[in-house]
């Protein structure tokens, strides 16, 4: 058996890794790398720890919670907080292990609530994918988390008979349980397209949200993605997540390729991850 196809594919995949470190090191970025092990004490995990322990692989060791690492936002913000870290923009790439996968990723953190310096970031990561990696992303989907807290109750958000309709975009049986005058319904029933504009007309409270989707709409189609979509009825993937959240497409992705969003850390913060797993095929890695 001939290891050579094997060998090459291995070393360009370090290489890539090598290179995307030292990119973002020259753009004034902190590099982080963390032990993929993380280790949490019963008594101060917090609601938001206990949620998300389904999505860890977890296992008991005397009176600590051991995790092998899930995601990389949430474990850079808890490095941060434990150590008084002062960095303003980290880059990092390694694995994570979400339950029943393993995923590269390489990304940038960048802790600031100054939108135009995080949007910086967000081109700085899309340059270096069309520049570095030769990949054309050719759909961004857009959406704002705290848009669900507005349109759904809080006794609506935890009824999980609803949240499934409203991830199906299943419009009848919504219809069904919340009535033909509430606000994701008469959302729902718009076309598309038109989404965005009603919303902002019929609905006050989302005003704001609505006019920051547009915001970075806009710096998405500057930066030459060709179909940007929004998608007002998203819910979180991370319970961190508290404001715009990006998902970016190939022509032939069916998972995203890019993934990331506005969250706290407590304060305000924007990071981006690159699913080196989701790439195509055909692309350079």
């Amino acid at each position: 058996m001939s290891f050579e196809k094997n060998n090459q594919y291995l070393l360009e995949k370090k290489h890539k890794e090598i290179e995307f470190l030292n990119h973002f090191h020259l753009l004034g970025y902190d590099l982080l790398d963390l032990s993929i092990l993380e280790k949490f004490e019963w008594d101060r995990l917090s609601e938001d720890d206990l949620k998300m322990m389904k999505y860890r692989y977890t296992w008991q060791s005397n009176q600590s919670l051991l995790s092998l690492r899930s995601d990389w936002t949430d474990a850079i913000v808890r490095y941060r907080q434990k150590y008084k870290l002062k960095a303003d923009k980290i880059a990092y790439s390694g694995p994570v292990f979400p339950v029943d996968k393993e995923k590269m990723q390489f990304g940038m953190e960048i802790f600031t609530q100054d939108i135009p310096k995080q949007i910086v970031t967000m081109k700085e990561l899309l340059l270096y994918i069309r520049n570095h990696l030769n990949i054309s992303l050719t759909v961004a989907v857009i959406s704002h988390y705290s848009l669900l807290k507005k349109l759904l109750s809080k006794e609506e958000r935890r009824n999980p008979e609803i949240m499934r309709y409203l991830s199906e975009r299943n419009l009848d049986r919504l219809t069904e349980r919340l009535g033909t005058s509430h606000p994701v319904v008469l959302l729902m029933n718009q076309p598309v397209p038109n989404q965005l504009a009603y919303a902002k007309q019929h609905f006050p409270d989302l005003k704001k949200p609505v006019e920051e989707i547009q915001h970075w709409q806009s710096a998405l189609e500057k930066n030459h993605i060709p179909v940007v979509y929004c998608d007002l009825f998203s819910s979180p993937t991370q319970s961190y997540y508290k404001g715009i959240f990006l998902q970016f497409y190939t022509k032939h992705s069916v998972e995203p390729i890019v993934t990331g969003g506005q969250y706290s850390s407590p304060t305000k913060a924007f990071g981006m991850a690159i699913n080196l797993s989701s790439l195509p095929i055909t692309g350079s890695l």
